[in-house]
């Protein structure tokens, strides 16, 4: 005999113990898994309501991680969030709240990636590299070509 299917709740729980999610993704989750939408609806409201699903506190925290642990610029990090579906508003006030923080990641990336590029005599390479590298990381050209003004003369004294 077939085990009966777990009810959206409980499923919901389920998905939201293995790891954070946007409400915008469990969603889609519960959709996949075959519950209507009153039901993941129905499912989505009680998680919020006991606090099991937060998206303001998930962006914070993805915007924390992602800055600090990723050294992603602004650009990336907001990419990133509209693919899980949290509110780019609030992301951008985040960010915004502490802009010394992109120079810092910008700086702490710049590092990581010039003890790959230690091998690399020819300087103009080595910062057209450094460039491709931090702008693909979301980062803006302002900060990019601060950090390589920073990096480089350091490096190269």
């Amino acid at each position: 005999m077939p085990a009966a299917p777990l009810p959206a709740l409980e499923k919901a729980m389920r998905y939201l113990a293995a790891r954070p999610l946007s409400e915008l993704e469990l969603l889609a989750k519960l959709r996949r898994a075959g519950y209507s939408d009153c039901e993941a609806d129905a499912a989505i409201d009680e998680c919020r309501k006991r606090h099991y699903l937060d998206d303001d506190l998930l962006t914070g925290d993805c915007v924390n991680y992602l800055r600090t642990q990723r050294n992603l610029g602004s650009r990336q990090i907001k990419f990133k969030l509209a693919k899980r579906g949290l509110d780019m508003e609030t992301v951008s006030e985040m960010l915004a709240e502490k802009p010394e923080e992109e120079l810092l990641a910008a700086q702490r990336a710049a590092e990581t990636k010039l003890r790959l590029l230690k091998n690399e005599n020819d300087c103009r390479k080595k910062r057209e590299k450094l460039f491709r590298f931090l702008t693909a990381r979301g980062f803006s050209p302002d900060i990019v070509f601060k950090v390589l003004d920073l990096t480089l003369h350091r490096t190269d004294e």
